[in-house]
């Protein structure tokens, strides 16, 4: 059983160790292409959400490296993201997304190949964004920061009405029907940064525990609960298949069955037969064990495996559909591989 028990604990080791090394992604050209995404901004003077619409263009270089284009994720500020609403006829399906950071998800109703464009748009309330300082309040708002994607023309446009000051921007701005209008082509990872301020007065109430937060998780300690408790009940299951098939007779007796996982079989409960070197001795046996489990024979092996996939490119097949890295591993696999190794020892 030790051996079988090393061979699980490596098994699993080394699909959690592959999965990790196959995260990296490696860029052989851009997959897309942002000709135009635009982020237009109106402040709820009741609460200090922010409602914000975002349209962009979106186009495929390339659909031979990752496949099709099918979904993206765009990035905002935090979770607390409400009444997510698409508004474009090409979107099948709108949602929060967590993945190390906050996204809205867009799945497309189509797939979208190499020169062609989508183009979509969709709307959200977006709270926890403000910061309060005496009298004042301040919003830093900073759009963009595509690593892998370089964005033609990015458009801000912040509603201007009772903003009293713009004390902080990495751009010059033009005032069009009514909003502050910051237009620039963003390289990888790139943003525009606006600061304004606006007297508290202009807001009917502003909860000061609804300041500016970064997180993406709504209940962060749950990922980190069930890791630690998935491997808790993993050493706890290996303790107890190692305490309960591990037949006394085996050990302290000498007898043994053709196969080394199973000591002996039961026939009716009064009567059961012994193997020792092949020759039956039928009777009730003597000093008969008195940890036996169940029928007597051992438990079958089983295998948990917990791993980790992210595909570059955010909106292709991804790993859920084709063997992406090619390792080939197949359930029904390692069950005959595990069987196999269970009847050799």
């Amino acid at each position: 059983m030790k051996k079988i028990f090393k061979i699980l604990l490596v098994l699993l080791i080394f699909i959690f160790s592959f999965s990790l090394l196959n995260n990296k992604t490696y860029a052989k050209g851009d997959l897309d292409r942002i000709d135009e995404y635009v982020v237009t901004v109106d402040p709820d003077f009741k609460d200090g959400s922010l409602n914000i619409k975002i349209d962009i263009k979106w186009t495929v270089l390339d659909d031979f490296s990752e496949g099709p284009l099918e979904w993206v994720k765009i990035g905002i500020p935090n979770y607390h993201a409400e009444n997510i609403e698409a508004l474009s006829s090409n979107i099948k399906k709108i949602k929060y997304y967590s993945d190390d950071g906050s996204f809205i998800r867009i799945d497309f109703n189509k797939k979208y190949y190499e020169n062609e464009q989508a183009i979509f748009s969709f709307k959200y309330n977006q709270s926890y964004m403000y910061h309060i300082y005496d009298d004042y309040i301040i919003y830093d708002y900073n759009p963009g920061y595509f690593n892998d994607i370089k964005v033609s023309n990015m458009i801000l446009k912040w509603n201007k009405n009772n903003v009293i000051d713009i004390t902080k921007t990495t751009l010059d701005y033009e005032e069009i029907d009514g909003y502050y209008v910051y237009k620039s082509p963003l390289n990888y990872g790139e943003c525009i940064k606006i600061n304004l301020k606006y007297d508290n007065n202009s807001f009917e109430y502003i909860d000061p525990e609804k300041t500016y937060t970064s997180d993406y998780e709504k209940y962060p300690w749950l990922l980190p609960t069930i890791f630690i408790s998935f491997f808790v009940l993993f050493f706890v299951l290996l303790f107890l298949i190692k305490k309960f098939t591990n037949n006394p007779y085996n050990r302290e007796r000498g007898f043994f069955a053709p196969t080394n996982w199973m000591y002996y079989w039961r026939r009716p409960h009064y009567y059961r037969t012994y193997h020792n070197g092949g020759v039956t001795k039928e009777g009730k046996p003597i000093n008969p064990p008195v940890s036996s489990v169940g029928s007597g024979r051992s438990s079958g092996g089983g295998c948990a495996c917990a791993c980790a996939c992210a595909c570059a490119g955010g909106g292709r097949a991804g790993c859920s559909i084709k063997d992406f890295y090619h390792t080939n591993i197949r359930s029904e696999k390692l069950k005959k591989v595990l069987l196999k190794k269970h009847k050799s020892y």
